[in-house]
């Protein structure tokens, strides 16, 4: 009689235990972060201009960027940015430019500079930062024209020697 009770208790257990191992386990409590998928940052690649050491042409580089929330501070951020190169070989040629602004309207980007801003680059100097303001703007397809301001108002030119009082215009290939 023990040895039939011995043997239907350890039935019993393997029935218990076999019974507990085919249904599925508890789920863990979920949490809210864990459910949200995790925002992807998206990139954008800025090609941006820059000097060689003797100042007898300009050097593309590209640079990777957060994408900005707007328009303006993709532009905003490209003008920061040409004051900035990534490589030591590369010259920035608008290297501590201030600005009070940077709109953009009816395909025209026009900045605002500040009248305080120092230039000391001779003439091919400022011939090579208009010429790198030029590419690096003109690669946003809905920019067709660029207006440089100095405090509000026209100005002739930022150094003194590259005309800017008509609109820098996309050349047409």
């Amino acid at each position: 009689m023990k040895r039939i009770a011995l043997i239907m208790c350890a039935l019993l257990a393997l029935l218990v235990a076999a019974c507990n191992n085919n249904s599925a386990p508890a789920e863990p409590a979920k949490d809210a972060k864990t459910e949200q998928p995790a925002k992807e940052t998206q990139q954008l690649t800025l090609t941006l201009y820059y000097a060689d050491n003797d100042l007898t042409k300009l050097i593309e580089e590209k640079q990777q960027i957060t994408a900005p929330a707007s328009d303006k501070d993709k532009y905003a951020k490209a003008m920061e940015l040409l004051g900035k190169p990534s490589k030591p070989e590369h010259n920035a040629l608008w290297k501590d430019f201030g600005y009070h602004s940077i709109t953009f309207e009816n395909g025209t980007l026009t900045i605002d500079a500040k009248g305080t801003n120092q230039y000391n680059m001779g003439s091919s100097g400022e011939a090579f930062a208009i010429d790198a303001l030029k590419q690096t703007m003109f690669q946003f397809p809905e920019v067709m024209k660029i207006v440089v301001l100095v405090d509000g108002k026209k100005t002739e030119s930022l150094m003194g020697h590259v005309s800017i009082d008509e609109p820098l215009t996309r050349s047409t290939p």
